[in-house]
């Protein structure tokens, strides 16, 4: 029997995905539940497990390559008397029609061109467009021009500094790989600035005259920078957003972080209390830990709340589940080790799909203010900004205090005005009361 391995759906807004690597090649004998390959989604990196055993006969989308959900990967057979030519040529027509106009691109990989001395900047060329999946991908460029990288390479190396250029890939086509990055970091010799070599090829700091030179820098959009450009874009577009600003007195809520991070093997951050207070607050006020769902809009019984983290790739929300059932101790634990996992690209898609509520802090940059987009289908996101010294007026006196900004963006299908400030002041006044966040 012939069993087509077709491109999963990993996440509920997965449309397609970057096929990572294969963990089986042709020939192999599988089992069901085997991980045949890791899939890039449009939130992280996940393995694929066969739903089915058999004998690999054909591998039809090539690793490093974008696809579409349902597209056919791979064929097992399972009987020596298979038709696996006809099965390859229906699942080639098969691909065919689901790509569209949309033509298939060569492996997607991240490009990155060195500063270069010649008077022409180097500009990688556009991606090979081929007619089947089975194309041969394109050779690696020379070092320092463009390097081929699997996308939890690149992860892994952005998060420990690793330079790329002084990498040798042992992947195919020279294609650097995660094994190849964990190595360069173990022995520290492709740490940026480590080579003599690397510390020539990067540019010295120089006032700029109106006619000097640069180099050209292209970096191909990778898989999940494509889809957040995307799906943020609809939310914009398609959301009525409304947004609703509260300046919080900030003073109180920074003493009792010092003095719980007083406390032996405790450690506490202003984050971490907002995520309490919010997780508290979203209780007394169920319109907004909701979704939207065209017709309908569903009211969470529980403050599932997503915390925005940034990642090489772009930006990822892991969920603390339960929010409101948690200390701000077990919060803080939860979100440090989800963060972890979502820079390294390790966060399992239970970790990620979902969420009620979505926080979005920039507060460690130090701006006064911001207003977040929706993440789609939640109705609301919180923006937080940093804690600034400034003067305050307490019992009509002018004294020495601390502020902070936030902002609900809110859609105006499931929320309306009043419901937005009321959720917003509940929130103040737990923040400015610190102590109610720690029962």
């Amino acid at each position: 029997m012939i069993i087509e391995q077709l491109m999963p759906a990993l996440s509920p807004t997965m449309t397609e995905g970057t096929l990572v690597a294969w963990r089986v090649k042709k020939g192999d004998v599988i089992k069901a539940g085997t991980v045949i390959a890791e899939i890039q989604t449009d939130k992280a990196v996940a393995d694929w497990d066969a739903a089915d055993g058999g004998t690999v006969v054909e591998i039809l989308i090539e690793a490093g390559s974008l696809a579409k959900v349902n597209m056919v990967a791979a064929i097992l057979s399972t009987k020596k008397d298979d038709d696996i030519p006809a099965a390859i040529a229906k699942a080639k027509a098969t691909n065919a029609k689901l790509a569209g106009s949309a033509v298939m691109a060569a492996p997607v990989s991240a490009l990155v061109s060195a500063p270069a001395a010649a008077a022409q900047p180097a500009v990688p060329s556009a991606p090979a467009l081929v007619s089947t999946p089975n194309a041969a991908a394109p050779r690696a460029e020379k070092p320092g021009r463009g390097v081929r990288i699997s996308p939890v390479a690149a992860k892994i190396a952005a998060a420990f500094a690793i330079d790329v250029r002084l990498v040798i890939g042992t992947g195919p086509d020279g294609r650097i790989v995660k094994a190849d990055i964990e190595a360069a970091a173990k022995s520290g010799s492709a740490k940026l600035g480590a080579s003599a070599s690397a510390k020539a090829e990067k540019p010295k700091l120089k006032v700029l005259r109106p006619d000097a030179s640069q180099a050209q820098t292209t970096v191909a959009l990778s898989p999940m920078r494509q889809i957040i450009g995307k799906r943020l874009l609809e939310s914009k577009t398609q959301i009525p957003h409304f947004y609703v600003t509260e300046t919080i007195e900030a003073s109180a809520l920074m003493m009792i972080r010092e003095q719980l991070n007083l406390l032996d093997g405790l450690k506490v951050t202003v984050n971490d209390l907002i995520v309490r207070a919010t997780a508290l607050a979203l209780r007394v006020h169920p319109k907004l830990s909701a979704t939207f769902h065209g017709d309908r809009v569903v009211q969470h019984d529980s403050s599932d709340i997503s915390v925005a983290v940034a990642i090489p790739d772009g930006l990822i929300t892991p969920i603390v589940a339960k929010a409101h059932t948690k200390s701000v101790r077990q919060i803080g634990d939860e979100v440090r080790s989800l963060a972890k996992k979502a820079v390294e690209g390790k966060l399992q898609p239970s970790e990620f799909q979902g969420g009620s509520f979505t926080i979005s802090n920039l507060g460690m940059f130090g701006i006064e203010a911001f207003a977040a987009i929706i993440n789609p289908p939640q109705v609301a996101i919180l923006a937080v900004a940093g804690i600034k010294d400034v003067p305050v007026v307490k019992n009509g006196q002018v004294v020495a205090g601390k502020t902070m900004q936030v902002t609900l963006s809110a859609d105006h299908r499931a929320v309306d005005g009043a419901d937005a400030a009321a959720f917003l002041k509940t929130l103040r006044e737990l923040l400015e009361a610190p102590a109610t966040l720690l029962g």
